[in-house]
């Protein structure tokens, strides 16, 4: 089965085949965009954790894993100062 059998002219299938480049084109374009854009967020939401663990009078915020939660008491993972992830805060916005 070919493009003449369903009686396409090859103008058509060259603009069909042009306009089917075009939005893969295009999502690709915006799922990289929007992969950048999340990745920039998480970093400054990292940045604003970093300065609020700071100025609670945490100490040295180098001093345990950021990510991997703090080693003194044992804080749910929604928690801010503990660095864990999976709460309704990490996803890029602060809490109101």
């Amino acid at each position: 089965m070919t493009y003449r059998s369903r009686g396409r002219s090859i103008f058509e299938v060259i603009l069909a085949v042009c306009f089917v480049a075009f939005l893969v084109g295009f999502i690709t374009v915006l799922c990289i965009g929007n992969y950048f854009r999340a990745k920039r967020a998480q970093e400054r939401q990292r940045q604003r954790r970093l300065a609020k663990l700071a100025s609670a009078g945490g100490g040295n915020p180098n001093a345990g894993s950021v990510r991997g939660g703090s080693s003194v008491g044992g804080g749910s993972p929604r928690s801010p100062y503990n660095g864990g992830g999976g709460g309704v805060g990490d996803a890029g916005h602060e809490a109101p």
